[in-house]
Order: structure tokens, then sequence, then C-alpha cells
């Protein structure tokens, strides 16, 4: 997420100049599709925070009906002095992970799923009664496989653990912290193949790592002074470093990660300014990570993408969602500035695999029916989530 600089206002003429954009140079580059993965899927939920806004959309596809309908809720969590960073779904209850850059404070807010009814807020303290979230300007979240939830923390350096058995209190406590693994973390995904866990950080200009379940989850007490600080199973970076791949100029500030047909896909977000590009790992010979990045030109069709979302729903073909903070924005900065900051910006973006392995130089998004209206924010994040049955 790129620093939130100037005026925080976006003006009549730079949400005009988004729409048109949009409108007229945006829509070109999308193959045009009824259903977002040709009507094998009944229903298709989406879950964007709106940083700017203090917001998160739901927007639902059904297609058990003829013709198909899309229906579009929006939770305020502003009021509870939230900016949404990301959001995540289990177990009925949707986790709202707050960022306090913007003026609010860091915390994860719990609603229930189907009404959007507060539950809870997660504060961050933990057994040893320290509040972990506070200044931590917490980023993403995920469900690891025993049903923990993880969060990060881009100012703290931290990744920090709500254990599965404490979700259900009213006051869940951390009871893990892992430190510098790496710095800056941002996104995080579960490698569905062994529990594993990737994370996107963004020291030295970009830095993916992977740790094994067993080595985050290991036995023991690991807060503040006893902190668990692990040596990945694998690393890549920008800069040369003890244990890690090298690869300069692969990573631009990245944010997003996903497991996606067989690779790791990363989001170069760009920070300050455009990048255009995604990058897929893969791994090579010698059991090293092999970086190819897909987009070359900013807006064919990549500009700031940031959250990333692989939807896999039984034996069906696996879904790419990308969450592009400038998508379809003349002269985006990613929301550094205040012209580029608003609610209901860029697009949320969906690929299967040809869209992606058959257009390196510019993947082409699914076009569906009410696809446009899958909007997100600038500033911000945004980790979505995406549900499909």
């Amino acid at each position: 997420m790129p620093p939130l600089l100037g005026d925080a206002m976006t003006s009549n003429r730079a949400r005009l100049s988004a729409v048109l954009m949009l409108l007229i140079g945006g829509l070109f580059a999308f193959q045009t599709h009824a259903t977002p993965v040709g009507g094998s899927k009944n229903h298709v939920t989406v879950w964007v925070p709106q940083y700017y806004g203090g917001r998160v959309y739901v927007s639902t596809f059904d297609y058990t009906v003829n013709p198909a309908t899309f229906t579009q809720k929006s939770l305020y969590v502003g009021s509870r002095h939230c900016n949404p960073n990301s959001v995540v779904v289990q177990n009925g209850a949707l986790y709202v992970v707050c960022n306090s850059d913007f003026g609010g404070r860091d915390v994860v807010l719990v609603y229930d799923a189907a009404s959007l009814k507060y539950l809870k807020a997660i504060s961050g303290v933990a057994s040893d009664s320290k509040n972990y979230f506070t200044g931590g300007s917490l980023i993403g979240a995920v469900f690891d496989t025993h049903g923990n939830l993880w969060v990060s923390a881009y100012n703290g350096n931290d990744l920090l653990r709500i254990p599965a058995g404490r979700l259900s209190s009213s006051s869940p406590h951390i009871d893990r912290q892992v430190v510098d693994s790496p710095d800056s973390p941002a996104g995080m995904a579960i490698d569905p193949s062994n529990g594993s866990m990737w994370v996107v950080g963004q020291y030295a200009g970009g830095i993916v790592l992977n740790f094994s379940d067993a080595t985050l989850n290991q036995a023991g007490t690991f807060l503040g002074a006893t902190a668990l600080n692990p040596s990945p199973d694998y690393c890549i970076s920008n800069s040369a470093g003890p244990g890690c791949q090298n690869v300069p100029g692969l990573f631009n500030a990245p944010e997003g990660v996903a497991i996606f047909d067989g690779s790791i896909w990363v989001s170069n977000n760009g920070g300050n300014a455009p990048t255009g590009t995604i990058v897929s790992l893969d791994l090579g010979a010698g059991n090293q990570l092999v970086g190819s990045t897909y987009g070359t030109t900013v807006g064919s069709p990549f500009s700031c993408p940031g959250g990333m979302f692989a939807a896999h729903v039984g034996g069906r073909t696996a879904t790419l969602w990308v969450n592009d903070e400038g998508y379809g924005i003349a002269g985006t900065d990613c929301g550094s500035s205040g012209a580029d900051q608003g609610d209901q910006l860029g697009r949320v973006l969906e690929f299967l695999p040809q869209d992606l392995r058959s257009h390196q130089a510019a993947p082409t998004p699914r076009n569906f029916g009410n696809s446009g209206r899958l909007k997100t924010a600038s500033p911000g994040f945004g980790g979505i989530f995406v549900q499909m049955d």
C-alpha cells in the first residue's frame, strides 16, 4: 500500500475522468462471457474492502435462475473507526482487517457473513496483556488449514496468530508472533498442497518467503522476547541475502499473493507509481524458484494490482481474482495523491489459466454480466475474498 499523501478528498472531475476512462478505454481488452467461468458455478460472492470509503461491498452473482441476478450489499465499518484493508470469511463469519494509516485503528472486526450484523472486535491483545495490533498497520489476513487466523502487520514486521480455539470467544487473544519474516509483510496465502504459508513483503523492494505448517504452528509460546523468527523453506527477493535467491528487478512493491494453476502469483503494486505487472513463481532446477512476469504496459490490464485471491471449488477450474486499484484510471499514481483517492474506483479482475498463460504480455480478464460493478478503492491493499459454489 503506498504512502497516504495529499488531500484525502477526490474531486468530482477526477471521479468523472475515472468513470469515462473505464467506459471508453478499459473494457476493450476483456473477453465476453455470460458467467465468471462459463456457467459452471451456481453462486459467486465477491467481498471487496473499500479502504477509502470505510465500507465492505458484497457482490453476489446467482446463476440458478434465468436470467441470472446480481445483488450488491454495502457494510459501513467507518463508524467503528475502520479503514478496511482485507476481508476473509470462515464458518459463516466475516473478518474485516482495519488499518490505522488513514486515521483509523488497527483492529479486526467480526460480522455475521449473511446478515452483516456486528459480532465483536479482535483488539490484538495477547496472553501477555500486550496489544500486538496497535501501531502495526494491519494489512492481510488468511486462515490456515487448522482454522487459525493469521494477520500481517506491515509496520510491526509481524505475522500474528489468533488460534482457532479462541475465535469463538468474546475476546479472542493473539497467541503467536512471527517477527522479521519478512520485514514489511503484506499478503499471505496458504498452499493447498501442503498447508505451508507464502508471505509477500516489501523488504528491499520485494521479497517472497515460504514457511512450512510445522514451522509456524510448532508447539511453544512465541510472544515478545520469545517471538518466533524461523528460517524459510523458500526465499526469493530483489536483493541478495543469506539463504535467499537474488533476482534484481523481479518485484516492485509487491502486495498480493495467491496459489493458482500450480504457480505462486504475486502482484507488483508499485507503491507510488503503476507497474502493470504480476509475477508467477515456479519451482525449477536445484529447488530454486523461477519467476516469470505477466503484463508489460500499464493498463493492459494491470495498473496497481494489490490483493489477490484464488478461488477453488471441488475439481472445477480455479480462477484468479486480482484487485487493481488503478485499473481504468488515467494517469493513476496508485492512490498516493488526493486526486487519485476515492471509493468505487479501479476494478476487481478475474482470470482463468488460459487468460494468463496464452497472453503473457497482455493478459485478458473475464468480462461477464455485471463484472464492471466489481469496483475497489484507492488507496488500500484490497485483500479480497471470493466464494464460489
